[in-house]
């Protein structure tokens, strides 16, 4: 997510114990989160509310076998720790640093840790901040070194999402209307942030346009039954339309959309069921060809002066 990141490490593997197999994780959290951050604050987006910047993990969001190997990779205390800022973000700026705990936001305190394990106290800091934010000004109470400091953010717009990587091995990412999660195996696949960009551009434009509210409201079910009825077609005119938003996304962030076309063909080769498609998505071939038609069109208004706007 765009305002505080969570890494959802909640089961235990024999990459995950590694201590560098956290700190790759997090580096690839910290890939996903620069790429959406950059994509969030150039917008178009109805929706805005400010970005600090912060990747913060808590303790208790891992399994109690993981909690060892995360404090000597990560440097997490008792308390939700900072793990790192984005270059250029108001959290940078305020001069924010990996290692630092939270202690309050605006003059609240962070909720104790009150569960073995779990995402409450979490979800808590981020009702916090968000809250704060939409106020103005983030007034975030810390501790650093063992020394209490008060630290204040800047507000930077951004479009209303948080971008979430998730460890798995399916190539699969997602977008529930506040989330934009990228599954560890996906964004690994991406060989670079221009296709990175172009997968999270994707769900973004899914949260954007309010696509999950839109198929809810229709009664159209997603997963397993996403093929059956009509359902099906509504589910592809989303997605359709996400890869077409999901390129002047990528335009407006500065991005190279020319990376699309081979992208989709690669991805498609891996992974399109073929005979088997629930009709959901198109092929590889026509996701291909309409974003070749769709770059073009991209390049007469960037050509033209005119705005990048779908």
């Amino acid at each position: 997510m765009w305002l505080v990141l969570l890494l959802a490490l909640t089961a235990a593997g024999p990459e995950a114990a590694d201590p560098a197999g956290l700190r790759a994780l997090i580096a690839e959290d910290v890939r996903v989160a620069r790429i959406g951050d950059r994509l969030a604050r150039a917008g178009p987006c109805t929706a805005t509310l400010s970005s600090p910047g912060l990747i913060v993990q808590d303790i208790v969001q891992y399994a109690p076998d993981l909690r060892a190997p995360a404090r000597a990779a990560l440097g997490l205390g008792d308390l939700p720790t900072i793990v790192a800022v984005l270059d250029g973000s108001a959290a940078a700026v305020a001069g924010l640093r990996p290692g630092d705990m939270l202690v309050a936001i605006d003059g609240a305190a962070v909720p104790p840790a009150d569960k073995a394990r779990g995402f409450d106290r979490m979800a808590g800091v981020e009702a916090q901040i968000e809250a704060a934010l939409a106020r103005g000004t983030l007034n975030l109470g810390l501790i650093r070194d063992g020394a209490a400091l008060t630290v204040r953010i800047g507000a930077t717009p951004g479009c209303r999402t948080r971008f979430q990587l998730q460890p798995g091995g399916r190539l699969n990412a997602s977008a529930d209307g506040v989330y934009v999660q990228v599954s560890g195996a996906l964004a690994e696949f991406a060989a670079t942030d221009d296709e990175l960009a172009l997968i999270i551009a994707h769900e973004l434009a899914h949260n954007l346009l309010g696509h999950k509210a839109r198929l809810d409201a229709a009664g159209v079910s997603r997963g397993l039954f996403a093929g059956l009825g009509k359902g099906a077609s509504r589910v592809r005119a989303t997605e359709e339309e996400a890869d077409r938003w999901a390129l002047y996304l990528m335009a407006r962030a500065g991005f190279d959309i020319a990376a699309a076309p081979a992208f989709w063909e690669r991805f498609g080769r891996r992974a399109d069921p073929g005979i088997f498609s629930d009709g959901t998505h198109d092929g590889w071939r026509t996701r291909v060809a309409k974003a070749e038609a769709e770059i073009a069109r991209i390049r007469a208004l960037q050509a033209a002066g005119a705005p990048i706007l779908p």
